[in-house]
């Protein structure tokens, strides 16, 4: 069991010094031909793994050049998921000098149901970016909005018309999107593969994180209720790039719950991360662009997924 727990770390550190090899230096993270809105997972990444300098670097360059009077970030056109990552990163380092002012931004955006946009100005709400944007208001103390996206989030799934969809966007009012108003609306299709599994995974990360606050039990029994969801699913629901929110909302649920389908959840996305890592330390999909953007990305985001997940995981079995 020690040798899992060791290939896990081991492909995280490599996927981690992957990402550092391309910080320039005065400390940022956009060159010619890279994208100007994908450095908001770097600095949590990065720190995760004991690189506080190029993070503290990295905030500097972003408080310096991208941050802007409003507290968005230049170039990210009011992006709230990509917000709360630059958000929550800076947050956990101490560094309130990018955090608040973003915070500040994100919760003008938040709507009347207590839900987020996932861009501003979006006419419905998305759980993407309301559940992520709930777990990083907790880390800032903002109880209340956090609750808001909570709840949010819940009658999203109290809405759901077909156990075997679920449907992620809502009216700014708290109407889910449907194809009876919108007849482009986005959803989960359980008997398909490859979905934006994300949309429940956060969504549970976020009850999870407001059972840790409250230690109300409704929280859980939601939880549980999108875990049930994420397991009617097809078999790759926990070994798709799209598997690491619900990896860690998995490894979290286990350590209140004892429920061993959540462990074996969290190990299936932590095996399949080292069973897919490219040689440079990378990831890519067949079902995505051969792009540095996606190996720069995955790596960055699933190096988060892995490490909290072992955190808690061997912080519950206390496996040193």
């Amino acid at each position: 069991m020690k040798s899992k727990y060791e290939a896990y770390r081991n492909a995280i550190k490599k996927a981690v010094d992957f990402q550092l090899q391309f910080q320039l230096p005065d400390g940022g993270y956009i060159w010619e031909g890279y994208a100007v809105d994908a450095y908001h997972k770097q600095a949590y990444s990065w720190a995760l793994q004991g690189h506080f300098d190029e993070a503290h670097r990295l905030l500097n360059w972003v408080r310096d050049n991208r941050l802007q009077a409003d507290g968005q970030l230049k170039e990210y056109n009011g992006d709230i998921y990509k917000h709360s990552w630059m958000c929550h990163g800076a947050h956990r380092l101490g560094r309130f000098d990018v955090s608040y002012p973003i915070m500040s931004f994100i919760l003008t955006c938040q709507a009347p149901c207590g839900g987020f946009p996932h861009f501003a100005g979006d006419k419905l709400v998305r759980a993407l970016s309301t559940a992520w944007t709930g777990v990083t208001a907790l880390y800032l103390g903002n109880i209340d909005a956090a609750t808001k996206a909570a709840k949010c989030c819940i009658s999203m799934l109290e809405q759901q018309p077909d156990e075997n969809r679920y449907y992620y966007q809502m009216t700014l009012d708290g109407k889910l999107a449907t194809e009876k108003e919108f007849p482009n609306a986005e959803f989960i299709d359980a008997t398909k593969l490859k979905q934006s599994y994300w949309e429940v995974g956060l969504s549970m990360l976020l009850m999870d994180r407001m059972y840790q606050v409250t230690k109300d039990p409704a929280y859980l029994e939601y939880a549980r209720r999108y875990f049930e969801f994420l397991l009617r699913c097809r078999e790759d629901n926990f070994s798709y790039w799209g598997s690491g929110k619900g990896a860690l909302a998995a490894a979290i649920y286990y350590t209140f719950t004892d429920d061993k389908r959540a462990l074996d959840a969290a190990y299936k996305f932590c095996d399949f991360v080292v069973e897919t890592q490219k040689e440079n330390g990378g990831f890519q999909y067949e079902d995505e662009p051969d792009e540095l953007l996606i190996y720069v990305d995955h790596a960055a985001c699933f190096s988060v997924w892995v490490l909290e997940s072992l955190s808690y995981i061997q912080g519950k079995l206390g496996i040193v």
